[in-house]
């Protein structure tokens, strides 16, 4: 599904990435470890095309997206959560997931009912704010966001920073089911909103 081959990727004149190649096959999880510092958010924004790769080839299924902007990728199916999440405080929840599908280039702008099946705490959350959420719940909304748009290949940075360790647990069983076959993906889908089961992710970071 994915490949990297020779990512080299500077800031200013230190060298962050060096020469960066593998592959990540669908089905999988696949985990980046390493100190603070040594470029894995880097890598993960050089993926989603947040900071432009100085050299090197990204393929997504086979296709050359290493000079495609974040929201042309989005479209060929990369969903990415942040480090930080970045979940805008002021406007109410229920508006949050429903930011992805614009992106992906989908009109629907209600929250798919199955993102409520994976993360309940959010539908109980309804009515607050993103910022009045807790860390872990904003974690979760940020996945949920990600998730809205229906990518193949989720992207998450540091997903379980500064949570408790019973929302770690959810998003791990998260993580798993997305990753595993459709047989155990949420049961709940919507003729509102697809009108066959959204294409999650099939392999996840």
């Amino acid at each position: 599904m994915l490949q990297l081959l020779g990512i080299n990727q500077y800031y200013g004149g230190s060298h962050i990435l060096r020469g960066v190649g593998f592959e990540a096959h669908v089905g999988e999880v696949t985990v980046v470890l390493g100190r603070n510092g040594v470029g894995k958010t880097t890598l993960l924004k050089s993926l989603m095309g947040v900071v432009p790769v100085k050299t090197g080839t990204v393929l997504l299924d086979g296709a050359d997206i290493t000079h495609a902007t974040p929201y042309e990728r989005v479209r060929r199916g990369i969903g990415y959560v942040p480090q930080g999440r970045e979940i805008f405080a002021p406007p109410h929840r229920r508006r949050k997931p429903a930011h992805g599908p614009g992106v992906a280039g989908f009109r629907r702008h209600a929250v798919p009912g199955e993102l409520f099946e994976l993360f309940p705490v959010l539908k109980q959350m309804i009515n607050r704010r993103g910022g009045d959420l807790s860390g872990g719940q904003q974690q979760q909304l940020a996945i949920a966001r990600a998730l809205a748009a229906g990518p193949k290949l989720l992207l998450l940075d540091e997903p379980t920073e500064g949570i408790q360790p019973s929302i770690i647990k959810d998003i791990g069983r998260v993580i798993r089911m997305l990753a595993g076959p459709p047989a155990r993906w949420p049961s709940c889908w919507s003729s509102s909103t697809t009108t066959s089961p959204p294409s999650w992710p099939t392999s996840t970071w």
